[in-house]
């Protein structure tokens, strides 16, 4: 109850339900050891085989720094941003999380779930998109197209590929080509609106992305695809969506990802409450940890505009920060939970995050 007084004196009396209480927890239980384990009593210990900690003390300090500071986002991610882990690091479970799981069922090709899949294609009503900026780099002697973009090449059929005004294209044309509906990524299939992609690297006012967080069963999933594809096309928006391409996979906050630019929110959230209302004995209670909780398992956060790395998410960008805080805090020898806060507190600050709206970026405006 101290600590909690404490962080609402600091700042962090925050409209997000549960914020206190995972800082709480994270500032007085996740523990950084000196041989690279992160502890938590309620978890495993993240730790590494005697002979590959030895390895890791004869690199240099900043490299060795560097793997602690993933550790820990790892550990904030998978624990408290989307709850993957939550069963699976569990102090009284017999799973390894980091095992690779061979026990594969039948219908799964590398994990990716076929059956599933299926339902997942038949329940999305994009029907393809065309990208623009493909150079035509020459006409092959069966009449296919080869096009460049970004140094990738593709063969194209122009009365297939092409829009009408573009068959007649000619070499150094740039042209729009036709794109599936479909694609997977990372543990997801991803469903492409009609109107195209969302471009995640803009940051510029209402061309920002916006993320939508879907806690879902795997059948929510499937109903879900549907209504998000057959009405976002219908009113001709860019977007993507999102789910776990695998069911046993499901569980964790963000088992579906909708994203689309913060210039159509107005006309996404009447949608998303619809189908919210209609599914809701498909939504899981739990959204993702920094973001705004819109209904009880449907949550929403901007693309960061800051990122440490290229492909970094929502989750891995917020859990970065408090992981490099945590581990500052610990090399300077502030490790008491006061002392990790401040330095939370004044990496958000570097950023401008405000800490009582997490899911926005700095001098963002809350439309939400």
């Amino acid at each position: 109850m101290q600590l909690l007084d404490t962080l609402r004196n600091q700042r962090l009396d925050s409209s997000i339900p549960g914020l206190l209480d995972v800082f709480s927890d994270i500032l007085s239980n996740v523990q950084i050891q000196s041989n690279f384990y992160i502890t938590h009593p309620e978890y495993k210990p993240l730790e590494l085989p005697d002979e590959v900690v030895a390895r890791f003390q004869q690199l240099p300090l900043k490299i060795q720094n560097r793997y602690l500071s993933l550790q820990l986002r790892t550990f904030l991610y998978r624990i408290y941003y989307n709850g993957s882990y939550q069963t699976t690091l569990a102090a009284d479970h017999n799973s390894n999380a980091w095992a690779v799981d061979e026990d594969l069922e039948n219908n799964t090709v590398r994990g990716l779930n076929l059956e599933f899949c299926q339902r997942l294609c038949e329940s999305n009503h994009s029907q393809g998109y065309f990208d623009p900026g493909w150079l035509v780099l020459r006409q092959e002697s069966d009449g296919s197209l080869a096009v460049e973009k970004k140094g990738l090449i593709l063969h194209i059929r122009p009365d297939f590929h092409l829009q009408p005004i573009d068959r007649a294209a000619t070499i150094g044309s740039l042209v729009a080509i036709q794109m599936p509906p479909n694609l997977v990524q990372n543990g997801f299939y991803v469903a492409v609106g009609n109107a195209g992609r969302v471009n995640p690297c803009n940051s510029d006012g209402d061309h920002q992305t916006v993320n939508v967080y879907f806690n879902l069963s795997p059948e929510g999933a499937v109903a879900v695809m549907k209504a998000i594809t057959e009405g976002l096309n219908r009113v001709k928006i860019p977007f993507t969506f999102k789910v776990l391409y695998n069911p046993s996979d499901y569980g964790r906050y963000d088992s579906g990802i909708l994203c689309f630019e913060k210039g159509n929110y107005k006309t996404v959230k009447p949608m998303l409450k619809t189908v919210y209302a209609q599914h809701k004995s498909h939504f899981m209670q739990g959204v993702p940890l920094f973001t705004k909780q819109l209904l009880p398992g449907l949550a929403l956060s901007e693309e960061p505009d800051y990122k440490f790395t290229p492909k970094e998410d929502f989750g891995m960008n917020r859990c970065q920060i408090v992981a490099n805080a945590l581990l500052e805090a610990w090399l300077q020898g502030h490790d008491s939970p006061e002392g990790r806060m401040n330095f939370i507190l004044h990496n958000f600050s570097l950023l401008g995050i405000d800490m009582k709206r997490p899911y926005l970026n700095a001098n963002s405006k809350d439309i939400y």
